[in-house]
């Protein structure tokens, strides 16, 4: 596929409903973020630094 011809179709990426992926994907992983991030702050306020050999 390297050394083949270029494409005659247009690549317009992933939609859902008109919307490309990655923008609800974002929406998600901000939400996620700032679930997640409060506790992972308080959980190594708490127990320190993790570890590593």
């Amino acid at each position: 596929m390297l050394n083949s011809e270029p494409s005659e179709s247009v690549n317009k990426g992933a939609t859902v409903n008109g919307v490309p992926l990655v923008a609800v994907d974002a929406v998600f992983s901000v939400a996620a973020d700032t679930v997640v991030l409060p506790y992972t702050i308080y959980s190594q306020a708490k127990n320190g630094n993790i570890k590593v050999n």
